[in-house]
């Protein structure tokens, strides 16, 4: 069991390392200081919980998906009520979807049920599944604060967000899997933050240096719908 989760530890932190890698190719460099890294700590989180989530669906690994839930409850995310615009002439099925609203937060559940039948009776895992179920939410008060929203195939939602000079500032997206989604942030004409890579988890965090309105574009690379939660610090 112990080596087990080392090994699970090992591969987080090349997950989370492959993450930052990816979007430094597509962003301009940028250094985060202590505040960032703090604000971003529990989107790094939800990311890394995600990115383990697909893993184990990929590989049929109940371990890392029971894993990936147990961070997922570290961190709980509230869900908020937010508009986001579209950057193309809306559609009707690119609107908020508030159906979502009570399914989205408990993903660790539905992780945790994969897992269970992945474990096919298996006792080792099956008491790691108990012992989760039974924790309590330990993340910061409140957590992160989440949206919801579809984006259909090939269009673009548009968040316009306020960060004061100096201060962090952190944007992330989780999708269904369903498409790749691409994250980029700007400032008037200037790019601060850009998450382009596979996949449809993005984390951008940076210290705003620029006054004003800041705006978030959400993209659909891919040929289906993607609902996703969408949460900034």
């Amino acid at each position: 069991m112990l080596v087990r989760m080392l090994c699970l530890g090992i591969l987080a932190s090349g997950l989370t390392v492959e993450a930052k890698a990816a979007q430094s190719l597509s962003a301009p460099a940028l250094q985060m200081d202590a505040a960032t890294e703090t604000a971003a700590a529990p989107f790094e989180t939800l990311e890394l919980s995600a990115r383990l989530a697909r893993l184990g669906r990929e590989r049929g690994d109940p371990w890392l998906l029971a894993t990936a839930a147990r961070l997922r409850l570290s961190t709980p995310a509230p869900v908020r009520t937010a508009q986001p615009e579209p950057a193309e002439p809306a559609l009707r099925d690119g609107e908020r979807d508030s159906t979502d609203e009570g399914a989205w937060p408990q993903v660790a559940e539905v992780w945790l049920n994969e897992a269970e039948v992945l474990a096919e009776g298996d006792a080792q895992i099956l008491a790691f599944i108990t012992a989760i179920r039974a924790m309590e939410y330990k993340g910061r008060t409140g957590g992160p604060l989440m949206s919801l929203a579809r984006l259909p195939a090939g269009q673009a939602h548009v968040f316009r967000e306020r960060f004061a000079p100096g201060r962090p500032a952190v944007v992330y997206v989780e999708g269904d899997g369903d498409a790749p989604l691409a994250v980029t942030v700007k400032a008037g004409k200037g790019l601060v933050c850009q998450a382009a890579g596979p996949g449809d988890v993005k984390l951008c965090a940076w210290t705003a240096r620029e006054p004003g309105d800041y705006q978030v574009e959400v993209r659909n690379l891919g040929a289906a719908a993607n609902r996703y939660a969408y949460g900034t610090n």
